[in-house]
C-alpha cells in the first residue's frame, strides 16, 4: 500500500506547445517583475507542491498562480513536466499533482500513507458534520490524531509507529503546505494541527474507505487469539 506525495495518477490532457515562448511574451506584456513573479510561483509549487493563501509571504505566488492571464502559461509548464494544476478559489489554495507515476516524485512509505489518510479521514468526518472553519480547514490536535491512528494500528493487529515519527510525518506535510502545526504546549504537551482541504488530493476521496480496508487486510495478517476483545 504505497503511494506517492501526488496522490492519485491522473490521466494526461492534450498535447500542449512549449512555453518557452510564452514566457518571453509575459515578460514583454506585462514586465520584468511580472516575468519574475510568475518563475517565482512556479519554483515555489515543484518545491512545496501546494500554496495556501492563508500563509505568510504567499500572497505573490498564490495570486499569480490564480491570475488569468498566467493561467495558460502556468498549466502548460507543469503540463510539460508531467503534472495538472488544481485551483481552488473559494478555499483560496493551489497546487500540483503527478499525471502519472512515471513523473519523479517521493514516495510514501506505509507509515507515511497512513498517516495521510488518517489526516484526511478525520478532515472529511469534520467537514461531513460542518465542523470546518475558513478556507475548509479543519481543527484537530497533535495528541487526537495520534490516538486516532493508534486506535487505528492497534485494532488492524500491527505495530504502531512512535509518536516522534508520527510528528515527523506531520512536518514533511507541513511543508507541503497540507497542514499547519502550532506551538507545542509543554504543559500539555500537544499542539494544534490545522487541516487543510488539499489533503483530498494527496489521499484520494475515499480515505476512510482505504483506512478500512488496510485494518481489515491487518487483521487478516495478525489475527487475534480466540477469547480476546475486538
Amino acid at each position: 500500500m504505497r503511494t506517492s506525495w501526488s496522490g492519485e495518477p491522473a490521466t494526461s490532457g492534450k498535447q500542449r506547445q512549449p512555453v518557452l515562448s510564452e514566457f518571453e511574451n509575459v515578460e514583454r506584456s506585462f514586465g520584468a517583475e511580472k516575468a519574475a513573479d510568475l518563475r517565482k510561483a512556479l519554483h515555489f509549487l515543484l518545491r512545496r507542491q501546494f500554496v495556501f493563501a492563508g500563509d505568510p509571504r504567499t500572497g505573490t505566488v498564490y495570486n499569480t498562480i490564480m491570475d488569468g492571464r498566467f493561467r495558460d502559461v502556468v498549466d502548460g509548464f507543469f503540463d510539460s513536466c508531467g503534472y495538472r494544476v488544481h485551483r481552488d478559489p473559494e478555499a483560496q489554495w493551489a497546487g500540483i499533482v503527478a499525471m502519472d507515476e512515471d513523473v519523479s516524485l517521493p514516495r510514501m512509505k506505509l507509515d507515511e500513507t497512513i498517516v495521510v489518510l488518517v489526516l484526511a479521514a478525520y478532515w472529511q468526518q469534520e467537514v461531513n458534520v460542518g465542523a470546518v472553519e475558513d478556507r475548509a480547514v479543519v481543527v484537530a490536535t497533535l495528541n487526537d490524531l495520534f490516538d486516532r491512528y493508534r486506535e487505528m494500528a492497534q485494532h488492524g493487529g500491527g505495530g504502531a509507529i512512535s509518536a516522534a515519527r508520527f510528528r515527523d510525518i506531520l512536518r514533511e506535510a507541513a511543508q507541503r503546505s497540507l497542514v499547519e502545526i502550532g506551538d507545542f504546549d509543554d504543559e500539555q504537551q500537544d499542539c494544534e494541527i490545522r487541516i487543510r482541504p488539499m489533503i483530498k488530493l494527496i489521499s484520494g476521496g475515499d480515505a476512510l474507505q482505504r483506512l478500512e480496508r488496510y485494518v481489515r487486510s491487518e487483521e487478516a495478517r495478525f489475527p487475534q487469539p480466540a477469547g480476546d476483545e475486538a
